[in-house]
């Protein structure tokens, strides 16, 4: 593990979750608009009503038929059998002017804060530009290492878009050990998001798009990148082999390579088109499915940082690939 990093991380007291602090940002620090007579849950609604994609999911959502992949199913595999993994630590994210824009010309700022967008209050501004997010998220520049990294993924794109069912499928166990010789794992899933709340989901598996950044499909935290494959779904943590919560909404994609030296996390145009890995996040929120929004809900990793306080989500990075798709006969 990185002491210098865990250090730093173990200095700042996480405070009781990221989107709480978001919250308390857009209430106690804008003096107009009436910010300070909303209560938390008039904000939060306002942010999620403003979802961009709000109108397109709602076109899909109870959709019972959806039509197939152009060119019919992709089927995907996607193992790693040895070697480390990177482990994302809470760090505040770096903010990309090519997704967030300027605090003149802002961009990005609707959803709920670290699913979606950044809310203007939540960015730190210095010399007409927009520095970090300043509550901290999954996204950044800090890590670990962790050892015996294990991924072992079968997966099937065969629904286009977003519906009320899909033909999509995916069979996903990913595992990893902590210094102390403890096993984190992820299985996924029981079930596939076949649509999506505030962006979509394409069925639940989506393979050969642009995600995050700029397109607001997912965080715009993440920098843009061409995902050769996606899924999101709900599936389970578990630590040495006991189950420490589900269900969970996990999302998983094969990408471009959005890291570069020191593994910082890139912006726009620091991405290598030229390199993969694979993403998996199991993130503090978990969908409210019949009120079509996220709430704030802190992963049990079992993982504690050196402050004594439990990593509230997995974001964890494979790297020592074998990867192979093809279209179904």
């Amino acid at each position: 593990m990185k002491s210098s990093n865990i250090n730093r991380v173990a200095r700042r007291s996480y405070s009781a979750g990221y989107l709480l602090a978001f919250l308390l940002l857009l209430l106690t620090a804008v003096p107009h608009v009436h910010a300070k007579q909303m209560d938390q849950e008039q904000t939060m609604a306002k942010l999620q009503k403003m979802t961009p994609a709000r109108g397109y999911i709602d076109a899909h959502k109870n959709l019972e038929k959806p039509l197939g992949l152009l060119g019919g199913p992709v089927e995907v595999t996607i193992t790693q059998t040895s070697g480390g993994v990177f482990v994302s630590l809470p760090d505040q994210r770096r903010l990309d002017p090519n997704v967030f824009g300027t605090p003149e010309m802002p961009r990005a700022f609707s959803g709920t804060p670290g699913v979606n967008g950044v809310p203007l209050m939540a960015r730190g501004v210095e010399h007409s530009a927009y520095t970090v997010m300043k509550p901290l998220s999954p996204f950044g520049d800090k890590y670990t290492v962790m050892a015996e990294g294990k991924l072992s993924l079968k997966a099937v794109d065969a629904t286009a878009t977003d519906a009320a069912k899909t033909e999509d499928a995916v069979n996903m166990m990913a595992s990893w050990k902590d210094q102390d010789g403890n096993t984190y794992e992820v299985r996924c899933c029981q079930m596939l998001a076949a649509h999506g709340m505030e962006f979509p989901t394409f069925g639940g598996v989506v393979t050969n798009h642009i995600l995050h950044g700029f397109t607001r499909i997912g965080t715009a935290l993440m920098p843009s990148e061409y995902a050769y494959f996606a899924f999101w779904g709900m599936g389970e943590v578990k630590k040495n082999g006991v189950v420490l919560d589900k269900p969970r909404l996990v999302h998983g994609m094969l990408t471009e390579y959005v890291r570069k030296e020191g593994y910082k996390l890139a912006f726009d145009d620091e991405v290598t088109p030229t390199r993969q890995h694979f993403h998996l996040m199991v993130a503090p929120f978990m969908p409210v499915m019949e009120e079509g929004r996220f709430t704030k809900k802190p992963v049990k990793t079992g993982f504690n940082l050196p402050n004594g306080m439990e990593l509230p989500f997995w974001h964890v990075m494979f790297e020592n690939l074998e990867i192979d798709s093809k279209r179904s006969e």
